[in-house]
């Protein structure tokens, strides 16, 4: 198969769609087919390739130039890559739509223009969180006649009117019945039609599978995948995917603060890790807020985004103890994996993200670290499934309190996490099943091929 991909997110940027999408492409290209990633120079989650090439992650990196019509890159592991124009973006909703709408509009004309004859794709795959590629890869299905896979790996276009997201972005030019309709109906309608017009939907839960279904949507789950080096303990590569590992000596020359923790079944109270986006979609702010009603438990937040600075606010008025440490990859951030006794997984209090698995709670399990999981649904069921961790209502701030509470006593009594799952598996078994590269590869592959004949 010739496979065309489009994405606003790829590597070498850190994140969980750009994880995922390696993973997925090593794994097509092996079995021999030819993939061509679309996606704009990187530059995420900074407003501008300068500034990430001028960070930990970035620096060191191949640049390449800027061109309409795309430039071809080559990725770490051989793979093709059309990098096409971005616009610098920002915290704003409105630069970031801005930036995604350009670089969406650059990918339709990147294909268009170096794509077709003989380079014709046999299939078009457009993932999401960036919705415009959504549209883009529609438009493009129509236009060279070949079939549209649209991935969609949170609850949208659900989100939209959930979040507020026209308000939020436009609220200030527009009055309130212009926001309302477009983020209600106008909008919801547009790319629920796009999505009726695929082959098919790839979906991360069951749940949504459903929620589109009863839409007339045909979807598929395939769910984000643990890659077998992340299995087998081998060190990561991005923020908030792969957990690295760094021996014991390391760590301690390279930990950020003199917190460590004891020796097992010696432990003083909890050491709790967030790694990842530091957005509005994840609430750590109700994180923040229950340590105030705890003793004992202190948190680290590794990662950047839009809600840095307010969560920044949040714990010098809370009067908490909460370390902010910035996007780290590689062996600073297995540093901070050595001094945690759990991880933390949060989503706001959503309807939609009730049918929202974050990847990072796969890795969490893969590599057998308790999990603090301030999520519902889906995401809820697993961890009790398995016995991964602690539970509570996201936005519940004392039900927060109380499972922080629980999972330090249990950290301080050396209690076991996974034993005994209700689900009859234990946490890695269940990724190694359902959660794992392999897992995803074959099932990304049998729906490509099932779209294409």
């Amino acid at each position: 198969m010739r496979i065309v991909l489009l994405s606003h997110y790829y590597y070498p940027e850190v994140g969980a769609p750009q994880r995922r999408w390696r993973i997925l492409n090593d794994h097509l290209r092996t079995a021999g087919h030819d993939v061509i990633t679309v996606a704009p120079h990187p530059h995420y989650p900074y407003p501008d390739r300068d500034r990430f090439f001028d960070s930990t992650v970035g620096r060191g990196r191949k640049r390449v130039d800027i061109r309409l019509g795309g430039t071809w890159d080559t990725g770490v592991d051989g793979e093709r890559i059309l990098r096409v124009p971005y616009l610098h973006s920002g915290s704003s909703m409105v630069r970031q739509l801005l930036d995604q709408t350009v670089s969406a509009t650059g990918a339709w004309s990147a294909v268009v223009d170096r794509l077709r004859g003989r380079m014709k794709p046999d299939v078009i795959v457009s993932t999401t969180p960036a919705l415009p590629f959504l549209i883009a890869g529609d438009a493009l299905s129509r236009l060279l006649r070949v079939p549209h896979v649209a991935e969609v790996r949170d609850a949208w276009p659900d989100l939209i009117p959930e979040m507020n997201l026209v308000t939020g972005a436009l609220g200030r030019y527009l009055p309130s019945s212009i926001t309302g309709r477009l983020e209600r109906d106008v909008l919801p309608n547009l790319f629920t039609r796009a999505q009726r017009r695929a082959a098919v939907v790839v979906v991360t839960t069951d749940g949504f599978k459903q929620r589109l279904e009863a839409r007339g949507v045909t979807a598929e789950v395939v769910r984000s995948g643990v890659s077998p080096a992340e299995l087998a303990g081998a060190s990561g590569l991005t923020a908030t995917g792969a957990i690295p590992v760094i021996s014991s000596e390391a760590a301690d020359l390279s930990a950020p603060s003199s917190d460590t923790k004891k020796g097992r079944g010696g432990r003083s109270g909890l050491n709790l890790l967030y790694v990842g986006t530091v957005g509005r979609s994840q609430d750590l702010s109700t994180a923040i807020r229950a340590l105030a009603r705890t003793d004992g438990v202190r948190l680290r937040i590794v990662g950047d985004g839009v809600d840095a600075a307010a969560l920044k606010d949040d714990a010098e008025i809370n009067r908490v103890p909460v370390e902010f440490f910035p996007q780290h990859a590689g062996a600073e951030l297995a540093a901070h994996w050595e001094w945690a006794d759990a991880g933390l997984v949060s989503l706001s209090p959503l309807e939609s993200y009730e049918y929202t698995v974050p990847s990072k709670l796969y890795s969490l399990m893969a590599r057998q670290i308790p999990v603090l999981g301030v999520v519902a649904g889906e995401a809820a069921d697993i961890i009790i499934g398995t016995a991964a961790g602690e539970v509570a209502a996201p936005g519940d701030v004392d039900a927060v309190a109380s499972a922080m509470t629980v999972m330090r006593e249990r950290i301080e009594s050396s209690d076991a996490f996974g034993q005994n799952a209700p689900g009859g598996m234990e946490p890695r078994e269940w990724v190694v099943r359902h959660a794992s590269a392999a897992a995803m590869g074959h099932g990304y592959e049998r729906i490509l091929r099932q779209a294409i004949s």
